[in-house]
């Protein structure tokens, strides 16, 4: 829907048509006729056209300016991103050389029990062949 909104910039009225908010708009022009009228406060002859665009100016600057911070925290994301997945890989493959590795300890475990019963088993019978010799 689109709304039509009035505002005061620096003296003057502007009708605005927009799918914004009354309110956001109403805000912005109220923040640019706060910048202008503190520019043409500290430089009484300067024209309202002249501190318009120099509001104009700084405006862009600080666009460009979070445009490139904000490009540049994406571009962090996405390394966090792929570091992330790197290290879940890497993980994965710990989780599964680990698993492996005690399936190994235990099949171990289960051979050295195997041979010392074995021994404990061969051990019995020579103590029975030298009590019966």
């Amino acid at each position: 829907m689109v709304n039509k909104v009035r505002v005061n910039i620096a003296g003057a009225q502007y009708a605005f048509a927009t799918t914004d908010s009354e309110k956001y708009i109403t805000s912005l022009a109220d923040k640019l006729d706060r910048d202008i009228g503190k520019l043409m406060e500290a430089n009484p002859s300067l024209p309202v056209t002249k501190a318009a665009v120099f509001c104009a100016m700084d405006y862009l600057d600080e666009y460009q300016k979070s445009t490139g911070s904000a490009e540049n925290m994406r571009s962090q994301i996405q390394d966090y991103i792929a570091d992330a997945a790197r290290a879940r890989t890497a993980e994965d493959k710990l989780r599964a050389e680990n698993e492996a590795l005690r399936r190994e300890a235990a099949a171990l475990r289960e051979q050295l029990d195997k041979l010392r019963r074995h021994k404990e088993k061969e051990e019995k019978e020579k103590e029975q062949e030298q009590a019966e010799g």
